[in-house]
């Protein structure tokens, strides 16, 4: 009877600390529900991001310019339809720096005015365990319109990348 009670204590434990397996193409993300840097709170199905394709950029912010150029070559293409099929989402690992908050804060602030994306912060891993994505790097996640995972890269996206991911973005926001 003891084992039993502590197999079952065991099992318990081992699922709550459980890591959700690695988000592919093909694939429902799992919802989130996490912050922007002024407090207001985000998931999959805010009213922002509600019937559009989603490019999200979860970086750590000391790689925070690692995939700039991806950042640039989106701006700069006048097929995305920012005003309704297409939103720019970015994600800020900050429990992977050791940077202080208000640093922090400013580097969100000025990537916002750049890019006109929401950025949310993850202090806990959130989106790092929800979908098995890359610590200490920058990755790039594209959902469609029914969060279906359709792009994934970890790392610096090599230049003829940038076309296929823009591509695909396209592709999905008239779907």
């Amino acid at each position: 009877m003891k084992n039993l009670v502590m197999g079952v204590l065991l099992a318990l434990l081992c699922s709550t600390f459980a890591v959700a397996a690695e988000l592919k193409v093909g694939e429902q993300a799992i919802d989130f529900r996490l912050k922007d840097s002024l407090g207001k709170e985000y998931t999959l199905n805010s009213p922002e991001f509600m019937g559009k394709v989603l490019s999200i950029f979860y970086v750590s912010p000391a790689e925070k310019d690692m995939n700039a150029h991806v950042e640039d070559a989106l701006l700069k293409d006048t097929g995305l339809d920012r005003n309704k099929r297409y939103r720019g989402l970015g994600i800020s690992n900050n429990k992977a720096s050791n940077w202080p908050n208000f640093v922090i804060n400013r580097i969100i602030k000025s990537k916002q005015e750049k890019t006109g994306a929401i950025i949310l912060v993850d202090n806990n891993y959130t989106i790092l365990n929800l979908w098995g994505l890359k610590n200490h790097s920058s990755n790039i996640v594209v959902l469609d319109k029914e969060r279906i995972c359709r792009y994934i890269y970890k790392g610096k996206l090599p230049a003829a990348e940038v076309e296929k991911l823009i591509i695909i973005i396209k592709e999905y926001q008239v779907k």
